[in-house]
């Protein structure tokens, strides 16, 4: 007999005996004591559903407990890291269901930026919107050449010329509710990163950045070339999962709360 198909969106067993997780919007790939997990939805540019947001949550809780996974790359499959919330979604949302949009996408963000496990984002093409406050809660990000990096929420308001044509007919957020605002955790994020004068500059404009000024403003670590991309970001993968387990995870503790070491290991 064959099995039971899962219902789209629903989760599978939190700690399975298989070695790999399944997902419908995530895919996830465990190899050298690294898990590569990449958003799967490259005909919509890898816009966050909420199926995707579901699946994140309960891949973060889950990679965090399995000690064959030292360190989680974050990526996405396509032309594209992620280019926003899926739009598609938002238009049947009410009022109210937009407040708990948000707040789910802040859990989500949240429960990755809590993890013991270290995570670093491999961003090429878009990284926009709420692709960027992803990005921005794992602990550093690393681009390709072809990155183009940027909060543009301000904008599906904006006057022309500066309104984008995906939303001139009408943004569905406004203006019976509020604004259109980096809601996930960038504008307490970005500035610890770049500063507070360039992250005003990036949200107040909505503009984006390109990987070259992204890692002059320290948004990124790192840019390699696009041919390069994919081995470069495998050998990062690497390097940091031929590190010891738990002087890791004691390094990234260290570092999120400002702790320091006071005695060496006992002989």
């Amino acid at each position: 007999m064959a099995p039971a198909r899962r219902p789209a969106g629903q989760c599978p067993p939190l700690f399975p005996e298989e070695p790999q997780l399944k997902y419908e919007a995530l895919d996830l790939k465990i190899e050298n004591n690294c898990a590569t997990l990449t958003m799967n939805r490259p005909d919509k540019l890898n816009a966050i559903s909420k199926i995707m947001l579901e699946e994140f949550k309960h891949a973060f809780v889950a990679l965090d407990e399995r000690e064959d996974v030292k360190v989680v790359t974050l990526r996405g499959a396509g032309r594209a890291f992620s280019a926003g919330a899926d739009l598609d979604w938002s238009e049947e949302m009410t009022p109210k269901q937009r407040v708990e949009h948000n707040r789910i996408g802040q859990r989500m963000v949240a429960m990755m930026e809590r993890m013991e496990t270290p995570v670093f984002a491999a961003v090429h093409g878009y990284c926009l919107g709420g692709g960027l406050e992803l990005a921005l809660g794992a602990d550093f990000i690393v681009a390709s050449a072809t990155a183009r990096l940027g909060l543009p929420e301000i904008t599906l308001s904006a006057d022309p010329p500066y309104r984008p044509k995906i939303t001139e007919d009408g943004d569905p957020d406004q203006p019976e509710y509020g604004a259109v605002v980096p809601g996930w955790g960038a504008p307490n994020r970005l500035p610890k990163r770049i500063g507070k004068a360039a992250a005003m500059e990036m949200m107040l404009t909505g503009s984006w950045v390109d990987a070259e000024r992204a890692f002059k403003l320290g948004l990124v670590t790192d840019v390699y070339a696009e041919d390069e991309f994919d081995e470069k970001v495998t050998e990062l993968g690497r390097r940091i999962g031929a590190m010891n387990f738990y002087n890791i995870r004691m390094i990234k503790e260290l570092i999120v709360n400002g702790y320091d070491v006071l005695e060496g290991h006992p002989s």
